[in-house]
């Protein structure tokens, strides 16, 4: 099913909330706590409020969410299968930084699923919606820029995971959105790493148009090509901050 716009906000909502001010946890006191402190923590790893390479205490997380220690255990089990953390024999639980063989793989599956998406939405019946929607996105980010500057990086960003999310929104295929939304989690680290644009944003603009009439003209070459190339631009900026950050984010 296609995303609302309801959707489309609360995709923002989360990437936004997700990155607190500060590192203070707030005593959990509802249910389903391996859930909330999950979030919790996820929260705090993606705003870098724990750094990387930084031990996860169990103790220390129970005694400040106010939980037992097994929702914390349970919620460290899912974060060391999202990538986030890493568990090390005899020491511990620690952050992960994202390296550059990081970088290359999570845009490699990037532009494998947004091609897939590309190719189903294009060799499916016309989609008025989706294409509406899509050009409603690059009309917001359009508004977040002035004079070829961006007056609101944030909200820009925010914008374009949405516009990208789209596509693949409309496979209605669980797992790719899954997937898709786990590869979201590390675009947003990246991405906070950057207190100016990777790619100007006339650029920008133009790749997502190229996007969109490929996908409204049904041309499936031209969409390959558009998605690669704007998946391109970002790539190469996001491993060369990487290699000059030495080597992981």
């Amino acid at each position: 099913m296609l995303m609302s716009t309801q959707s489309v906000t609360s995709i923002r909502n989360r990437l936004i909330g997700a990155v607190p001010m500060n590192r203070g946890f707030t005593p959990i006191q509802h249910t389903h706590l391996t859930d909330q402190v999950y979030d919790a923590v996820r929260a705090r790893i993606l705003s870098r409020a724990i750094k990387i390479d930084e031990q996860i205490n169990v103790d220390e997380v129970a005694l400040e969410l106010q939980v037992s220690r097994t929702p914390v255990v349970d919620a460290i089990k899912r974060l060391a299968s999202d990538g986030l953390v890493e568990v090390r024999a005899r020491r511990g639980t620690f952050v992960r930084g994202i390296t550059e063989k990081d970088a290359v793989e999570i845009f490699q599956v990037r532009e494998a699923l947004e091609l897939y998406s590309a190719r189903l939405a294009i060799n499916s019946p016309e989609n008025p919606e989706l294409t509406k929607q899509m050009r409603a996105l690059i009309d917001e980010m359009s508004g977040y820029m002035s004079d070829g500057e961006f007056k609101d990086y944030l909200a820009f960003s925010m914008a374009d995971s949405a516009f990208h999310n789209t596509l693949i929104d409309a496979c209605e295929n669980e797992r790719m959105k899954s997937n898709y939304e786990n590869l979201n989690i590390y675009m947003h680290i990246m991405r906070s790493h950057y207190y100016r644009p990777l790619v100007p944003p006339k650029r920008v603009h133009a790749e997502h148009l190229a996007i969109l009439e490929a996908v409204v003209s049904k041309d499936l070459p031209a969409a390959e090509r558009a998605i690669s190339q704007h998946l391109a631009s970002t790539r190469e900026k996001m491993i060369n901050n990487i290699r000059n950050s030495g080597g992981v984010l």
